[in-house]
């Protein structure tokens, strides 16, 4: 079985009131995602950082392709990260 929806990458801490806000929101939506810690991952935090000047942001999400993301959102509201989501191409995803 194939589910399609938006690739999500989420750059964040594990202590950060809007990574912990922004996952929750997902969670609770059934809207799956991955998750990098940028504090234990240094490829994470290179990629976090290559999206915000060099400065870290989490989270900053990306939606589709990390490496080329239709969006890029950072710290987004919730209402902002949901119309997003619903905006962003999908992919199939195994499930």
């Amino acid at each position: 079985m194939t589910v399609v929806m938006p690739r999500i990458l989420v750059l964040g801490r594990d202590t950060c009131e809007d990574t912990i806000r922004s996952r929750a929101h997902m969670d609770a939506r059934g809207i799956r995602y991955e998750y990098r810690n940028v504090e234990l991952d240094a490829d994470a935090d290179a990629l976090n950082r290559s999206y915000n000047e060099g400065v870290r942001v989490t989270p900053t999400i990306l939606l589709g392709d990390p490496e080329s993301p239709s969006r890029v959102l950072r710290e987004p509201p919730n209402d902002d990260l949901d119309a997003a989501i619903a905006e962003a191409p999908a992919s199939p995803y195994p499930a």
